[in-house]
């Protein structure tokens, strides 16, 4: 039950912070729980099957036992009377650990894989239920008062399964099955009418003609979980919405739109002008606010029992486990045949008081989640209550708000690793472990602020305005810095290092070389200059962080990144070993001071992929434009290399992100599929259709 309350108070703060120890401790939590459960129910069956087996002749005086007659009493020891006692404690406690054992609401499961693991987990739960069947057989002939057990038992039943459904409904392709993200389908005209009817006009001899009829475009109207006429005022202006606009919004779009988190659900055009339009009339404010709620709403599907109010989310399930709760908690109190005088007695009773109370207590509170999650709230959009609880849910926080930062040159500066060290750690299997503890201590974090999301949701709208198809729109997003070049004169002195190479490599060049022009050149004195100069060095160092720690959201555009880095890391190694270097600032000074007259390629060949100097040419180049010209030529760049990998990014691995606290990249990608970014939009079609008649 502790377990089982410390999950219920912190497993949602999984979506709200980065800290390594909390999301530890909160996994060791959800593990246990589910060892903890299944070992004590086998405890409790072997201990009871031992006692039937050794204590014959004691269960026959207990049958003849009868607490309210004074003759019964001496038939009876009062060892055996404990002996009873502890007995029934002992099987009463079984469908109390089986009530446990379906989890608190709040969490079902901690990752994508464990939710394909939906059939070992209804195994696990069958075997605990018979388990426990078999505990209620073997000692129901001796005593009278099970009808509290029973009921505990079939609220834990039906907690169980409302876990493995959760799970089920959570697994790969199963949100994907639902209604709202299949294209509904249409047989289109009965083609045997019209033939029958054009055979009919020639044998009558009548003439004939074939019509082409242009069809008025067709519009979408979304599925809402309110009247679209209440909200169609506010869907067509520009002003900021309230709180309850943004939670009626969001559960809009994310029912209409959740087929983006599953990479094989296409949308129309006509869907993708509805969403577009919509954000394009959004402040940067409340489109982030609005990724947020949907995101929260994708979690609650994939990990929680109250997502979908039709099935786990229903409130009926949790009233009638709380009424179960509730008659068994009245029937224990009537009971009142506990032995008070021994110790035993009244320290299990007082255990089995407070499992129930306990179990009472959080079904009581996980009605009231059911009741007042995000569904509900809009669903009782009508009653003035619900103003403030959607206030409070809008404004509470549901991701880190924060991104981690990696430096390339940092990283291989500050605690260098000894080889014998790594190779210990790679003899005893634990490398990978090593290398996520040795990244974790080089990685710095920083509050998304309100300057960098106006900065994205603005160049993202640039883009969607200009991207009136999904032709163009794909033309915007596959671009990787050369659209921005090919505005300015710079184009033929940087295109080398851009469109003419892979992305990873292109990556990490730049990467580089905006470290080593920050390094170089002072603080600007304009304040939109000093804004570029703080989004190239934060984008830059955010996505080496996701390229080192969650490489699969970045796999599709990064190519053969692996063996780029790799070499580039012992390049860069060997000389500030050689140099004996372990300043940032001087490290940068060295590699600028390094001849680059001629290609490393030149020299090299393909020896290496290693691209330190490729990005010392490049930084070389930079630093010579002017100061203001140059930051918004580099933030351009890199706000394309960030939407290039959010382009070519994976709905699924977003879907499973606001788990681990959220990603700036998973917000960025959500947006851009709203302002019609995106390569799950289908191209448009004329409407036309074909008609046959009489001509005259």
């Amino acid at each position: 039950m502790f377990l089982h309350c410390f999950l219920f108070a912190c497993a949602s703060k999984r979506r709200r912070t980065n800290k390594t120890w909390l999301l530890t401790l909160i996994s060791s939590a959800y593990f246990l729980a589910d060892w903890v459960a299944p070992y004590a129910i086998g405890l409790i069956s072997v201990r009871l099957s031992k006692f039937c087996d050794t204590d014959k002749e004691r269960f026959r005086l207990l049958n003849d036992y009868d607490e309210n007659s004074e003759e019964s009493s001496f038939k009876c020891s009062p060892h055996a009377y404990q002996y009873l006692v502890t007995s029934f404690y002992l099987s009463s406690w079984a469908p109390f650990l089986l009530l446990h054992l379906g989890g608190p609401d709040n969490v079902t499961s901690l990752s994508a894989e464990e939710n394909n693991m939906w059939l070992q987990q209804l195994i696990r739960m069958i075997s605990q239920i018979v388990t426990t069947i078999v505990i209620f057989i073997r000692f129901a002939p001796y005593y009278r008062f099970n009808w509290t057990s029973h009921l505990i038992f079939l609220a834990g039943t039906i907690r169980c399964m409302e876990r493995v459904h959760s799970l089920y409904l959570a697994r790969s392709g199963g949100l994907k099955e639902s209604s709202a993200t299949q294209v509904k389908l249409q047989a289109g005209p009965d083609f045997g009418i019209f033939s029958e009817a054009q055979r009919a006009m020639r044998e009558a001899n009548l003439p004939t003609q074939v019509e082409r009829v242009q069809l008025p475009p067709k519009k979408f109207k979304p599925h809402s979980p309110i009247r679209w006429g209440d909200v169609e005022l506010v869907f067509n202006t520009n002003d900021q919405l309230d709180e309850k606009s943004l939670l009626q919004f969001a559960l809009c779009f994310y029912n209409n739109f959740k087929g983006l988190f599953f990479g094989d659900v296409s949308y129309s055009h006509e869907q993708r002008h509805f969403t577009r339009d919509f954000f394009l009339r959004r402040s940067s404010h409340d489109a982030f606010k609005l990724a947020e709620i949907e995101l929260s709403f994708i979690h609650k599907d994939l990990h929680t029992k109250t997502g979908n109010p039709r099935v786990d989310g229903n409130p009926i399930s949790r009233i009638i486990t709380l009424l179960l709760i509730s008659v068994a908690a009245f029937q224990l109190y009537q009971i009142g045949f506990f032995n008070p005088s021994a110790l035993d007695s009244l320290v299990d009773s007082g255990i089995s008081y407070a499992l129930m109370f306990g179990a009472l207590i959080i079904e009581i509170v996980s009605l009231l989640m059911v009741l007042l999650s995000g569904r509900n709230v809009v669903a009782f959009n009508y009653y003035n209550w619900v103003k403030p609880i959607a206030n409070a849910m809008v404004n509470m926080r549901t991701w880190k708000e924060s991104f981690s930062k990696c430096n390339f040159i940092c990283y291989h500066l500050r605690h260098r690793t000894p080889r014998q060290i790594s190779s210990i750690a790679e003899f005893l299997f634990i490398g990978p472990a090593l290398k996520a503890w040795k990244l974790e201590r080089k990685v710095t974090s920083e509050s998304v602020s309100e300057s960098l999301k106006e900065k994205i949701f603005m160049e993202l709208k640039t883009r969607s305005d200009l991207a009136d198809n999904v032709e163009i729109a794909t033309k915007i997003c596959s671009q990787r810095g050369d659209w921005i070049l090919m505005q300015t004169s710079c184009y033929s002195k940087l295109k080398w290092s851009l469109g003419e190479v892979e992305y990873g490599r292109s990556f990490l060049l730049w990467h580089i070389a905006t470290d080593l022009v920050c390094d170089k050149t002072e603080d600007c004195n304009n304040d939109a200059s000093k804004s570029d100069r703080r989004f190239c060095k934060d984008i830059s160092e955010y996505l080496l962080y996701l390229f080192l720690a969650k490489p699969t959201m970045l796999a599709p555009a990064a190519g053969d990144w692996v063996k780029i880095f790799k070499d580039t890391s012992l390049e860069a190694q060997r000389l500030f070993r050689k140099r004996s270097i372990t300043d940032h600032g001087k490290a940068c000074q060295e590699i600028l001071s390094v001849n680059t007259d001629l290609k490393p390629a030149i020299l090299k060949g393909d020896a290496s992929e290693s691209v330190l100097f490729d990005a010392c040419i490049l930084a070389k180049q930079l630093v010579g434009f002017n100061a203001d010209k140059l930051w918004s030529l580099m933030s351009g760049v890199w706000m394309e290399l960030l939407t290039y990998a959010a382009f070519h990014s994976k709905g699924t691995d977003h879907a499973h992100q606001p788990s681990q606290g959220g990603e700036l990249l998973t917000f960025v990608w959500l947006l851009m599929n709203h302002l019609g970014l995106s390569k799950q939009f289908r191209k448009e079609r004329p409407r036309t259709v074909y008609r046959v008649g009489v001509k005259k």
